[in-house]
């Protein structure tokens, strides 16, 4: 569906100049040659049809300004680009605070309306990403909220709609941090079972002399909603048993339950291992759902980093428009091991610090410490081996893997001090552990190969 943007100008030429420029440009074009004519088109049944605000500010009668004070007292969130004569560029600071998002200097070519016009849409679509992330704190959010926030759960949730229609378990797989509770929540606010309850218990913190006459309580309380049960790796073999013998698991019907499971461990590796039923783990794996931790997300980062920031900066208080290129490039080389919750503490921190309107990689000097700073007994008891327990010489890609993830610990956790320490690029220090990473991923894929 086009963008539409509407044309606001008493000029007659102008005003058709602009419509086509507009429409090569590739978007809806509604105009006005009024003041009065333009906030009746915002105000009727048109308005949620009305992307942007293309104003001239010198109009007779009600004029461009008059227009703006308007529509912010209204409360309207369309974005304004105030158009201005070269004698008039004096009065483009107070437009700007009147609320207009840019301005243009009439005559403007198309090559400036379109960056203006790109901006406009891309910063109207970000306000709408924080009104939602900010009520995705609620209990109650649904998978539409949840993926118009972030990249990732707009593929996920397409599987997990499907998965909606049916009363199967979901076992959601992922590391500490990366929304694996979130996700349960939209699961089941986007279910027919939305309104009924739903029981969260983390199983990490179920004692095993208590932890079968808990879950049995649970899914009394759960009833037809649903039962969503967080690190489930931890549950005791007691506990597991009850849960695969239950009705929910053995015939999920609408007055049972419906069971989602998260577990930050692989539980195919538990399974094999014999510490966790291989008959529980293939009833959950029949709607099983990973989410990437954000080191495999290079493309979500920008989106991801600008939604935070503009959140926190308002917040905040401060005027934060978005992120310069060597900020998103430093973003993109983090290893992101703490994932979300290290993600915003980090972008929170280059708000409160930036002194400019745009973060910079200067911003996110002197990142978060992770871990205290090792002292010399540290230093001396991580030390490398050179030669395995047989005695012969270990391959220089084992050690040279282990000299990075020593480096890593002693800098804190910080990819970025640790490649510095080391003389060497941070990205090639990144890229050194990302093909770590995909190693680890092919054996694992292998591993669930044989499993199938």
């Amino acid at each position: 569906m086009l963008s539409t943007v509407l044309v606001v100008d008493d000029d007659p030429i102008h005003r058709s100049l602009l419509e086509r420029i507009v429409t090569r440009l590739g978007y809806g074009v509604r105009t006005a040659q009024s003041g009065e004519e333009a906030l009746a088109i915002i105000g009727g049944i048109e308005s949620q049809a009305i992307d942007i605000v293309l104003l001239d500010l010198v109009m007779p009668d009600l004029d461009g300004m008059a227009v703006l004070h308007r529509l912010t007292s209204g409360g309207s969130r369309i974005p304004v680009i105030a158009m201005v004569t070269p004698a008039g560029v004096d009065s483009v600071m107070g437009a700007i605070s009147a609320g207009a998002s840019d301005f243009v200097i009439k005559p403007v070519g198309p090559e400036r309306l379109q960056v203006s016009l790109m901006n406009a849409l891309r910063f109207k679509s970000l306000v709408a990403g924080l009104k939602i992330e900010h009520h995705l704190s609620s209990e109650l959010i649904t998978l539409d909220e949840l993926a118009s926030v972030d990249p990732i759960f707009a593929q996920i949730s397409n599987f997990a709609t499907k998965s909606i229609k049916r009363d199967f378990a979901v076992l959601i797989e992922g590391e500490d941090g990366s929304g694996k509770a979130q996700l349960a929540r939209a699961i089941h606010g986007s279910s027919p079972r939305s309104k009924k309850p739903f029981v969260s218990i983390d199983c990490s913190l179920l004692q095993a002399t208590e932890s079968v006459s808990r879950l049995e309580a649970a899914m009394e309380r759960a009833k037809a909603g649903t039962l969503y049960l967080s690190s489930i790796h931890h549950l005791d073999f007691a506990a597991q048993t009850l849960l695969a013998q239950s009705a929910m698991m053995v015939s999920p019907s609408s007055k049972t339950p419906r069971l989602i499971a998260s577990s930050r461990a692989r539980l195919i590796d538990l399974a094999r291992s014999g510490t966790f039923r291989e008959d529980l783990f293939y009833r959950l794996t029949v709607t099983p759902i990973r989410i990437p931790p954000l080191r495999e997300r290079l493309f979500d980062l920008p989106v991801l980093a600008e939604r935070i920031a503009l959140r926190v900066s308002s917040e905040l208080g401060k005027n934060i428009r978005g992120l310069t290129k060597g900020a998103v490039d430093y973003l993109s080389q983090q290893a992101w091991r703490g994932n979300y919750p290290e993600f915003e503490a980090t972008i929170r921190l280059a708000v409160q610090r930036a002194a400019t309107p745009w973060l910079t990689d200067a911003d996110f000097d002197g990142e978060l410490a992770i871990s205290p700073t090792p002292t010399l007994s540290d230093y001396r008891r991580d030390t490398l081996a050179l030669f395995d327990e047989t005695g012969a010489l270990r391959p220089f890609s084992e050690i040279e893997s282990e000299i990075f993830e020593m480096a890593q610990r002693h800098c804190g956790g910080s990819l970025g001090r640790a490649a510095k320490a080391l003389g060497l690029g941070r990205s090639t220090l990144y890229r050194k552990f990302q093909e770590k990473d995909q190693v680890s991923e092919r054996q694992d894929s292998a591993m669930m190969g044989d499993a199938a």
